[in-house]
């Protein structure tokens, strides 16, 4: 009976030692996918992802929230006119008339659209407070 006790505490010491080498050393833990023009690392075991964003892993969250709602409530109260367009149409003629981007997928190059658009957008409203701002500092105090 001591030996049958023995064999079986040897064979799960062995039996965890091996576990561990094999999930260390050969199952990879993260997978790392390059999706468009984002990084993303997806932790197998706990099913966490992060993003690659200025040279940081950024932990990603996830939602459950349906945005349509919560987009056309902001577009209402931003006054943001909306136009029907037909989004693959305009995409050729874009990339028809700039041959840079005939070679980037729709979906990579409408995130680019939205990107640049509400970065102008921002940067222009910012400066636009700027100058409203710096327009309404008296004379005398600039020159202090």
């Amino acid at each position: 009976m001591k030996k049958e006790k023995m064999t079986l505490i040897i064979g799960l010491i062995i039996g965890l030692a091996a576990a561990f080498f094999y999930f260390n050393f050969f199952a990879s833990r993260y997978e790392i996918k390059k999706e468009g023009l984002d990084i993303v690392k997806l932790d197998k075991w706990t099913g966490q992802s992060w993003a690659f964003v200025n040279d940081n892993w950024k932990k990603m969250t996830v939602t459950d929230e349906t945005w349509e709602e919560v987009d056309k409530t902001l577009s209402e109260a931003l006054k943001i006119p909306f136009a029907q367009v037909d989004t693959g149409s305009a995409l050729k003629k874009l990339k028809e008339s700039h041959p840079v981007l005939e070679e980037i997928p729709d979906d990579e190059l409408l995130e680019r659209i939205k990107l640049v658009y509400s970065k102008m957008i921002m940067v222009n409203m910012y400066l636009g407070d700027f100058l409203k701002v710096s327009d309404e500092t008296p004379p005398e105090e600039e020159q202090k």
